[in-house]
């Protein structure tokens, strides 16, 4: 189980900015540890991202912008993947809908909080209706391959830290011992 300090004893990150940015208030536990520990890199592998920091490839709200460019071809076709709609917008997907995911519904949107070195994203799935602390993390790997995690941020990433989530992808990365640094 991955332990989290209380809010505010870390780097105190002011979270308005970023959240009026990508419409959305933030999961807690995610808050809790960039406010804790920061941005950086696990295992010397995977980037989660945060509010402000230095580099573009590290800051949270563009981050996200430069996922979503990747991404939308698949949702919109490669002659409407242009714009900041939300990924969400059905009357945007291709007509067969065949490189949308099938867990993807019209009005849900993602939301990119972590890269890794081979050009694959982690993305939050936003679900209307559901409580950001209840977004399950997805993968995004650097083709066509999707994979969903039931679980949030923190969960996720002690999971895939642990094995108690198998990825595909990541789980031949993160072999321990373990680090967080930047």
């Amino acid at each position: 189980m991955l332990l989290l300090p209380e809010l505010g004893a870390g780097t105190g990150v002011d979270w308005s900015p970023v959240e009026a940015d990508l419409g959305v208030a933030l999961p807690g536990d995610y808050k809790l540890f960039i406010d804790a520990y920061g941005v950086g890199m696990v295992d010397d592998h995977l980037t989660v991202c945060g509010p402000g920091a230095a580099e573009d490839w590290a800051d949270l709200a563009k981050h996200n912008a430069y996922a979503h460019e990747c991404v939308r071809p698949e949702f919109a076709g490669p002659e409407d993947c242009s714009g900041s709609r939300r990924l969400g917008d059905a009357s945007r997907w291709a007509s067969n809908r065949a490189d949308v995911p099938a867990w993807f519904e019209p009005g849900d949107d993602l939301i990119s909080w972590g890269h890794t070195g081979n050009g694959d994203f982690l993305f939050w799935h936003v679900k209307p209706g559901i409580t950001p602390n209840e977004w399950p993390v997805v993968l995004k790997e650097r083709g066509p391959y999707w994979e969903c995690y039931q679980a949030g941020f923190c969960a996720s990433l002690a999971g895939l830290l642990t094995g108690d989530i198998q990825s595909e992808y990541l789980s031949r990365w993160f072999g321990g011992p373990h680090s967080y640094v930047f």
